[in-house]
């Protein structure tokens, strides 16, 4: 149960990070969309590197096929929190959680960001 509490909270912290970074470039940049905006989003949260976010975005535009198959989701803001939540929580050294990470995101953030 501790277990699920932290990686709960490690999600939330991670997507209200990125949802805090869309509102701001969202009014900043209103032109903006799809991989721009979220390319700009990453690099205003500060949590991925400048040199590393473009293939950030790449993997999870190549991972949203695997996970998006049996719905109708496209590739959007919340697929691209979702593998970054999962990337980010296996880079600090964990394997399988016990959360739905999925369910958090999809909680969290709208279907039209």
């Amino acid at each position: 149960m501790f277990l699920a509490i932290q990686e709960k909270r490690f999600a939330k912290r991670i997507i209200k990070r990125l949802l805090k970074s869309h509102a701001v470039i969202s009014r900043r940049k209103p032109d903006l969309s799809h991989g721009a905006l979220y390319r700009e989003v990453l690099l205003h949260s500060k949590l991925v590197d400048v040199s590393l976010v473009d293939q950030v975005l790449q993997q999870a535009e190549d991972s949203a096929d695997l996970w998006t198959t049996s719905s109708m989701d496209v590739h959007g803001f919340r697929q691209v929190a979702h593998f970054f939540v999962v990337s980010q929580y296996q880079a600090s050294g964990k394997v399988g959680a016990v959360v739905s990470f999925r369910e958090i995101v999809y909680s969290m953030i709208a279907a039209n960001k």
